[in-house]
């Protein structure tokens, strides 16, 4: 899933100058950005029967107000009609979206309680990529991303990531694959159970189902669940629309945030994500991004006069860990800094929110 610009035009902050250089290797690394977006509007004819399979299956209207259309970049939501704000443009009965409860129960039975929902819900969908044409979800699994589509950084080659080496999301993309690479040993002796439908499963094809959940799944209070239909959405980091559930009823909603005129592509929000994180689990980065982060070195030396009390302020200003849209949190603590300017108050950034790890300091700021 990829995404447009939204309507605010902030000055240029040190993150986006980074991954506007990064933007000028874009053909070989096989990211995208916003600034390549074309809308193409047109009907996507090989998901032409999506929608009424996926009604028929779940017995109940998911929606009279979208289509499934191109942009550039590859699939879409767009109005079928005038689209008024407050309207509820979709609803996914939870008895078709696809979560943990999905595993096969004997496949469940072996996982420890260190298996992450992610790493559940991937393992779901091996399965149901692996039977093919044969699996009820099959209208659903061909419509999602090809391997050689992904554009996320852990599909990135040494040499491309060796580019961006000195960023926060060379370090990120290094763990994460270290830690994919965990999870794959530790499930495999689970997947090698089931040889007449997981056989010969790779770390490639692990990686992949990974990586589809990562950027396509929304959490609810039953972990995380891939949304059909829902998650051609793509992402407007100033849109007021998420992916709602609601527990009672069970289902997943989305109510429009604005007027939408026919033939419109329509946006919700993924998160409010910083660059590094759109690159790193979506594969793609906004020019003007409100939510974009800054990375800081601080560095406090064993011999400065001022240490501990250096610490202690930071320590004093922590605030618990920040929950995104998705419902997943930020894996550091943070304080809120006022305002940061320049000498000539050229740029002036106020800086919203800061997320501390050891000694480095992540800022994210919105520049006037």
């Amino acid at each position: 899933m990829l995404s447009r610009a939204g309507t605010s035009q902030p000055r240029w902050s040190l993150g986006q100058l980074f991954f506007t250089f990064s933007h000028r290797f874009s053909a070989r690394l096989n990211f995208s950005s916003i600034s390549e977006v074309k809308v193409l509007n047109h009907l996507d004819d090989e998901c032409g029967d999506f929608l009424p399979w996926l009604e028929r299956k779940a017995g109940v209207q998911v929606s009279s107000k979208l289509y499934i259309g191109k942009v550039s970049y590859g699939r879409s939501l767009f109005a079928s009609r005038d689209i008024q704000i407050g309207d509820c443009i979709l609803r996914v009965p939870y008895s078709v979206q696809i979560s943990s409860d999905n595993l096969l129960p004997k496949a469940s039975a072996l996982l420890d309680d260190q298996v992450e929902s992610v790493t559940k819900v991937a393992i779901a969908l091996l399965v149901e990529q692996k039977l093919g044409w044969e699996s009820e979800w099959a209208h659903y699994v061909s419509c999602l991303p090809q391997l050689g589509e992904m554009n996320s950084t852990i599909f990135w080659s040494r040499s491309e990531l060796d580019m961006i080496c000195q960023s926060f999301v060379y370090q990120e993309t290094i763990k994460q694959k270290a830690q994919l690479e965990k999870d794959f040993l530790r499930i495999k002796p689970a997947l090698e159970q089931f040889p007449h439908i997981l056989r010969r499963i790779t770390f490639k094809d692990f990686i992949h189902a990974y990586a589809l959940v990562k950027s396509r799944a929304w959490g609810s209070t039953k972990g995380v669940s891939l949304i059909p239909f829902a998650d051609f959405l793509n992402h407007d980091g100033v849109s007021e629309a998420i992916v709602l559930n609601d527990e009672d009823k069970h289902v997943s909603e989305v109510i429009a945030d604005r007027n939408y005129a026919a033939h419109e592509e329509v946006l919700i929000r993924y998160g409010k994500f910083s660059n590094a994180t759109l690159l790193l689990d979506f594969g793609f980065t906004l020019p003007y991004n409100i939510h974009d982060q800054v990375k800081v070195q601080i560095d406090i030396p064993h011999h400065d006069l001022l240490r501990e009390t250096k610490l202690e302020i930071l320590k004093k200003h922590y605030l618990p860990a920040i929950e995104d849209d998705n419902g997943f949190k930020t894996s550091w603590d943070s304080f809120i800094i006022n305002e940061v300017c320049c000498r000539k108050r050229e740029g002036c950034a106020t800086v919203t929110s800061c997320v501390c790890s050891g000694s480095m300091l992540h800022f994210s700021s919105r520049f006037k």
